[in-house]
């Protein structure tokens, strides 16, 4: 929706057909958004071919646009018609005909759909006998041209109005719109008022905040980009939300996206909102989950029926309209929130947490909403409104998004989808069963090429066990595969459709398969396909495993794209160097300003010593160990509390735990586990409070190395061991030679500022309010280099400590002296 002015001043309330449809028509069930149906190409190209079959005299496109008087308010109507039949004599009457494209013959589409449609061609039909001044008798004859693009075959359907009829349906229509954008927009004028009047929330700006506060400003109220690497303790969360509210009050700025990675961010916006509700402010923050954590049958709070269907999706948009009005205007649609209301009217939340995201003045959410190709909210992509974006934690960023546009299909996943297809879904067994061969037919020919990876651990595999080929999409696409993926989700499609769903068991892999499809369509010149094979260790067996991965190498022109739906972006983090890396990664404009802002807390509360007598490296580990446990043991008892000691890799943790255990029996250790549960991510941070004397061993870039927050003695000092460089992978080292080749330092980019980005964030785990004090041990050679050296932020003082006896010395001093 949208208003402009009238010569008087009057208002003008624009709204298209089709918004005005969606919102006050939609009736009945909620059916599945179908991810690999009707694509929008093939829905073009369908209109342009029965375009073109129209009789002589008909006109296609036809423009629509009417202005009139509704309770009150002038209303301008705007659509396209797809085929306008003019009367050609007075015994016919004039015929609207709507296009729309599907995989399945009309009577076996959800009713909820066909009405939805039959719904916008009727105020089609309303706007164009308002346009040629019909009276109530006057009759327009509608029809729906329903094209079955698999049997390449249209049904039509027609239906005769009286246009009175037509006039009663659309006018109900929009009483219902504008009851609703009445109450919308004496909301947003609260929040608009409430925003001016304002005031920062703390008594005064800590260092930096003030030069962050006004930077984000600046930047939301002029448009562009900005980057701001901000420290640790200096309240980035306030320092962005704070300015970019006020924006809300004082610029055409209607809405803001927050996005943070962890639950811990979207607790601070929290906390932040309510500390700013207190204040007088309106604000309705909604907070978006993971479906998995949302939704009702996920949570076994519901079940679905016999056939297959979510019971709290059945008459969704029935009740609807009375869970909208409920959560309208209030301050915090947390998950809870919404939870409750959709228990009392038996809704899916999850969905009704997305019906809720255009009527919330601040949405906060994963990454993924905005970036990923398969969860991004076409919401977010209406033009008419000005949003800004903000990224919290944006070092994390770049990762994330080469993982949202790579891809994988392997073959024992797809063999036992089909097993839980068997009996219940045959036609879609099939399907996954011919993707099977297809993945098959792809390895032999790979095997018959004589093709090899051009990578050196490549070579060094077991050539009978094993195989690794890479190729660029352009030089060897699995095009046998694609073409097996398309008609595996031609079925999907044509099942949800017909509102039915896949086994419930196959459901992730069938998110990896729509995420294939997706990712295969927008590849480009930054993708490679890496295809693995595994053969069965037991000779006797023909069985063999085998993979083909859609990798993307850097994902910055996909960010770019997204970025141009907003008006605004502030990128911010503690992590954020160096600057042309981070612009590179992130998709940013070479141009946009840079803030590297100082630290709030004075140099002395930490403790930084650097250990370079300790060489991490895989090949020196186990000489390692003992001068890590000797270490581990002088830090911990130089001044008894909590610490974390952070490894590169679970296996050299558990070699150093071992030998810790058994030269130093009486100090108990907690270890983090891989793939540990959220229960047991819990219970090891409950080691760490106030009066504990617990000593962790943790893995950097991990769950315990980011976004959490130990406050006072909660962690009194780390040991950093290592670097912290990636793995060395294929997609390391594609990462490596992708950016050698644009005559960059590969390395650096794949290896050495991603690790320093993980030891950043690790060491500033430590002092996090104005009254921590703690130290940080860096244990590894590499720290002295001068490359390292120059990246350290400049609130960093390294001490250099040749062994183990200077290093008690120094901490002694920094504790005692």
């Amino acid at each position: 929706m949208s208003e402009t002015e009238t010569a008087v001043d009057q208002p003008v309330l624009e709204v298209s057909v089709g918004e005005l449809v969606a919102f006050a028509c939609r009736s009945g069930d909620l059916v599945a958004e179908v991810s690999g149906g009707p694509t929008a190409l093939e829905g073009i190209r369908a209109h342009q071919r029965l375009q073109k079959k129209r009789p002589k005299g008909s006109e296609a496109e036809y423009r629509l646009q009417v202005e009139l008087e509704q309770d009150g308010q002038t209303v301008v109507l705007n659509g396209r018609v797809d085929i306008l039949h003019p009367q050609s004599d007075l015994h016919r009457p004039v015929q609207l005909d709507e296009i729309k494209t599907t995989y399945v013959p009309p009577q076996k589409l959800a009713e909820s759909a066909r009405g939805l449609h039959w719904a916008q061609l009727k105020v089609y039909g309303f706007c164009y006998g308002l346009q040629q001044q019909f009276d109530g008798d006057d009759c327009v004859v509608l029809q729906m041209l329903w094209h079955n693009l698999k049997e390449k075959k249209t049904y039509p359907e027609s239906r005769e109005f009286l246009w009175r009829e037509l006039e009663s349906f659309a006018r109900g229509a929009l009483t219902e719109y504008l009851q609703w954008h009445r109450r919308w927009q004496n909301h947003r004028q609260r929040v608009r008022n409430s925003a001016r009047d304002l005031e920062f929330p703390f008594a005064e700006y800590r260092t930096g905040q003030r030069t962050l506060a006004v930077g984000a400003y600046r930047c939301l109220r002029d448009g562009g980009e900005l980057v701001a690497e901000a420290p640790t303790g200096i309240g980035k969360t306030v320092s962005t939300l704070f300015p970019a509210i006020k924006a809300l009050g004082e610029t055409p700025l209607d809405q803001l996206v927050y996005l943070t990675a962890k639950n811990s961010g979207r607790q601070v916006v929290r906390e932040t909102a309510a500390r700013l509700h207190t204040q007088g402010l309106t604000l309705s923050v909604l907070e978006l989950q993971a479906r998995d954590k949302t939704c009702a049958c996920s949570l076994g709070l519901c079940s679905r029926d016999d056939e297959g269907i979510c019971p709290r999706t059945r008459g969704f948009f029935d009740r609807l309209p009375e869970a909208r009005l409920s959560l309208l205007g209030r301050p915090l649609l947390t998950p809870e929130v919404i939870a409750e209301v959709a228990d009392r009217l038996q809704l899916c939340p999850f969905e009704l947490s997305l019906q809720m995201l255009p009527w919330a003045d601040l949405v906060v959410c994963d990454f993924n909403y905005v970036f990923d190709p398969l969860v991004q909210m076409q919401s977010l992509r209406d033009a008419r409104r000005q949003r800004a974006l903000l990224i919290d934690e944006a070092h994390n960023l770049s990762d994330r998004a080469r993982g949202m546009f790579s891809a994988k299909l392997t073959r024992s996943d797809s063999r036992r989808a089909a097993a839980a297809c068997k009996g219940s879904h045959p036609t879609l067994q099939r399907a996954i069963q011919s993707l099977v061969r297809a993945l098959d037919r792809w390895v032999v020919d790979l095997q018959e090429s004589g093709q090899d990876s051009g990578l050196g651990a490549a070579q060094a595999r077991n050539e009978e066990k094993s195989g690794l080929w890479i190729t660029s999409l352009d030089d060897g696409a699995p095009q046998a595969v694609s073409a097996e993926v398309q008609k595996l989700l031609l079925v999907v499609s044509q099942l949800r459709e017909q509102s039915q769903s896949p086994p419930e068991a196959i459901a992730d892999w069938l998110k990896a398969v729509f995420r294939y499809q997706a990712v295969e369509q927008l590849a480009a010149e930054q993708h490679r396909c890496i295809t693995r094979m595994q053969k069965s260790a037991n000779p006797e067996s023909r069985w063999r495993e085998q993979e083909v991965e859609l990798l993307c190498l850097n994902a910055a022109d996909y960010l770019q794209q997204a970025y141009k739906q907003f008006h605004g972006v502030i990128a911010f983090s503690a992590t954020l160097r160096p600057p042309g890396y981070t612009y590179q990664q992130l998709g940013l404009q070479a141009d946009s300003p840079y803030l590297s802002l100082p630290s709030p807390f004075d140099a002395g509360q930490m403790g930084l010593f650097l250990c370079p007598f300790v060489d991490t490296r895989y090949r020196a580990r186990d000489q390692a160990s003992d001068a890590l446990v000797d270490m581990i043991a002088r830090t911990f008892r130089s001044r008894p509390g909590n610490y974390l000691v952070f490894f590169p890799s679970y296996r050299f943790l558990q070699q150093v735990a071992d030998r810790f255990a058994v030269q130093f029996p009486e100090i108990a250790l907690v270890q983090q586990t891989s793939g540990s549960s959220d229960q047991q991510r819990s219970a090891f941070l409950q080691h760490f409070q106030d009066g504990h004397r617990s000593l962790g061993f943790a893995i950097m870039g991990g769950i315990f190395g980011e976004g959490v927050d130990y406050v006072g003695e909660q962690l009194v000092g780390t040991i950093v061991v290592g670097v912290g460089l990636p793995q060395v992978n294929e997609e390391q080292e594609l990462l490596r030679a992708a950016w050698d080749r644009r005559g960059e330092n590969g390395f650096d980019i794949a290896y050495r500022y991603p690790g320093l980005t993980r030891v950043l964030q690790t060491a500033g785990r430590v002092i996090r309010t104005e009254t921590d004090r703690g130290v940080v041990i860096l244990a590894d050679y590499r720290f002295a280099d001068p490359f390292y050296r120059a990246l350290y932020p400049q609130h960093w003082h390294p001490q250099t400590c040749d062994n183990g006896d200077t290093l008690s010395t120094a901490l002694d001093r920094f504790w005692h002296g």
